[in-house]
């Protein structure tokens, strides 16, 4: 699939756009909108593409299946991330659960949680970054 085509193959693709940018003073309303747009993103075959363009571009709505709070916690983990901090762990410490990370790197969530015990591990010897 074509980089500039990946839109077409999107699972949002004839869903109302409006899904996507819920505005309610209805905290349990904006509540169920977001977890149906998140919905539509979980079944999407291109939500990766989607997520990496929606972190580089959109400020606002649900896109790649995070809300744009949730895109601002993994911005600022990247921004802040060192070098050599697995992608993995920038994810975590943004506050990603273990099956959002398994999905985007492509992974078990049992391996997610391999890895993270052994961070937790290396950070009680005195081995690991503690932050």
């Amino acid at each position: 699939m074509a980089d500039s085509n990946w839109r077409g193959q999107a699972a949002c693709r004839g869903v109302d756009p409006e899904l996507f940018f819920p505005e309610s003073s209805d905290e349990l309303l904006v509540r169920k909108q977001v977890a149906a747009a998140k919905a539509v993103c979980r079944v999407c075959p291109v939500r990766d593409r989607c997520l990496a363009d929606a972190l580089l571009r959109l400020p606002h709505g649900i896109a790649g299946g995070l809300t744009e709070q949730e895109r601002r916690r993994v911005r600022s983990a990247d921004s802040l991330a060192k070098a050599d901090t697995p992608r993995w762990q920038a994810l975590l410490d943004a506050g990603r659960s273990h099956p959002e990370i398994a999905h985007e790197c492509g992974v078990t969530v049992r391996t997610v949680d391999r890895w993270v015990s052994r961070l937790r591990e290396e950070v009680a010897s005195g081995r690991g970054d503690p932050r």
